[in-house]
């Protein structure tokens, strides 16, 4: 099962299939496309699809093996000007909260140890 176009996910795919030499139109069910992790799994689980890229959280949720082919890191990024704002400092507070960070690595496949860190540009505090 494969995800649509332009998801990361995809682009992933897309990208090691390039490495390894192999046509997309060669691999079965890659024109399949759903548009979730989840909805992948749910493919999987229902027997729609043999296999499909996607998070270990959705592989978790309905029981399927996984086997992971790396981490990708994610950021917020907004303008310095919104520091201030009340909900950018309510969005950090939570994502600093160990509670928070505890039920995020829960649902599996998630590392929390930079969650609620915050960069700056070069040369700013």
């Amino acid at each position: 099962m494969n995800r649509q176009s332009g998801a990361g996910t995809r682009v992933l795919l897309d990208h090691l299939l390039d490495e390894a030499g192999i046509e997309p139109g060669r691999v079965r069910g890659y024109g399949s496309v759903e548009t979730t992790h989840v909805a992948v799994a749910m493919a999987v689980a229902g027997g729609r699809a043999d296999a499909g890229l996607g998070i270990s959280a959705a592989a978790k949720l309905l029981g399927l093996d996984f086997v992971s082919l790396g981490w990708e890191r994610f950021d917020f990024i907004f303008p310095a000007e919104y520091w201030e704002m009340p909900a950018v400092q309510r969005l950090v507070e939570v994502l600093r909260d160990s509670a928070f960070r505890e039920s995020v690595e829960a649902l599996g496949g998630y590392k929390t140890d930079l969650t609620g860190q915050v960069l700056t540009p070069a040369g700013e505090n």
